[in-house]
């Protein structure tokens, strides 16, 4: 199994560069990196214990860390030397991070993880979850690190807008996905991976990764929703990536992160990748509907220029679209319906017609029992509009 960015960290990177081409070029410079180089490491050396390697022999633990560092390292297809430190403040939650330094792998451990991880799988796993942060961010012209050196800094503005917010929680969500394969990568052992995280969220020594995974299967059924988490996600979710990475077609697992980490499209969760898929839902729904000469009016034409600059009806009907419903959850249902609803009745002269081809509409995209229930909630008493809605989709 090689490691590979995840289909979000792509999207996000060609999402980001082509909307803020300034900003990208900005957080993309060797300026700012050297800035970046020089914030990160300033502290390292008064806050944590550098871990010598050892001896000649190298035989003491320090060594086999070492070792184990480097062959994760091998393993994720890396060369660049290894530094290891153990952050003096020992109270801190058992983990470990990357202070990245460009051509350098610095790694430092917090707490008493070294002593949770006691078998070579199982620290195996975190050195190469720590090396594929590393991996990430030098490869492809350190493209992630850009996209997570300019999210990073847009959070911190005031009135950041909350799609960018958005994104930022999500990229790291998905970030943590990928390191946790990088883990499993380098140590090859799936249970290992799942212990892991478990004895270092928990902080708890005698983890089992066949039982968690029987829990995390039976959260799943109680339909638990979305990551929440805010850098990282939650244990069942890490733990469910990594028992399924290798079982899944790419596809399928791509999927299973989707419901995992993003869920369906919320009108008041938008990220970035979410706000662009609303809209171009939202012309498509529009372009079907217009296409039909009975809904395609004077007014509703000029209505779809205010929504769209330049708008050019299409004169043939469209096929109809595909249910979309599975992508939406229902505060993005309600929306598209409520836009066709909009176009549907912005001319009463055309309205009973138009109505009844926007609930076609809505019954390709897969809602339309929703878009009739808001119709007759908006529309009681006006008998003209509604007897269009006992035209239904076959």
């Amino acid at each position: 199994m090689q490691l590979k960015p995840l289909s979000y960290q792509i999207d996000v990177a060609a999402k980001l560069a082509a909307a803020e081409p300034a900003l990208w070029a900005w957080f993309q410079s060797d300026q700012f990196a050297e800035k970046y180089k020089a914030a990160t490491t300033a502290d390292l050396l008064r806050t944590a214990i550098k871990l010598e390697r050892g001896g000649v022999d190298e035989g003491g633990p320090n060594g086999r860390r070492y070792t184990l560092a480097e062959k994760a390292r091998d393993a994720l297809g890396l060369d660049a030397p290894i530094t290891l430190y153990q952050m003096q403040d020992s109270s801190g939650t058992p983990n470990a991070f990357l202070i990245y330094t460009t051509g350098e792998i610095v790694i430092a451990f917090v707490g008493r993880i070294l002593e949770l991880l006691d078998t070579d799988e199982e620290l195996l796993d975190l050195l190469g979850h720590e090396i594929a942060h590393y991996k990430l961010f030098i490869e492809e012209d350190g493209r992630s690190h850009t996209v997570d050196r300019l999210l990073s800094w847009l959070v911190q503005r005031d009135h950041c807008p909350p799609e960018f917010a958005e994104t930022w929680r999500r990229n790291r969500l998905y970030t943590e996905i990928y390191c946790d394969i990088g883990g499993l990568v380098a140590c090859g052992d799936r249970d290992a991976t799942i212990r892991g995280l478990v004895k270092s969220l928990a902080d708890f020594k005698d983890a089992d990764a066949s039982q968690y995974l029987k829990q995390a299967e039976a959260l799943m059924a109680t339909g638990p929703g979305a990551s929440r988490g805010t850098t990282h996600p939650e244990l069942h979710v890490r733990a469910l990536a990594v028992a399924n990475v290798q079982t899944l077609s790419p596809a399928a697992f791509e999927r299973l992160l989707r419901g995992l980490i993003s869920g369906p499209i919320e009108l008041g969760g938008l990220d970035l990748l979410d706000q662009q898929r609303l809209g171009d839902l939202t012309r498509l729904a529009v372009e079907r509907l217009l296409s039909e000469p009975d809904a395609r009016s004077e007014s509703a034409l000029a209505h779809a220029g205010q929504f769209f600059s330049a708008f050019v009806p299409l004169v043939a009907p469209l096929p109809p679209l595909p249910n979309v419903a599975s992508e939406l959850a229902a505060s993005g249902t309600d929306y598209l319906a409520y836009v066709l609803l909009d176009f549907a009745t912005v001319d009463d002269a055309a309205s009973r017609a138009a109505i009844a081809i926007a609930a076609t509409v809505a019954d390709e995209l897969g809602f339309g029992a929703r878009f009739r229930e808001l119709a007759r909630q908006e529309f009681k008493g006006r008998r003209a509009i509604l007897s269009g809605l006992t035209a239904r989709a076959a």
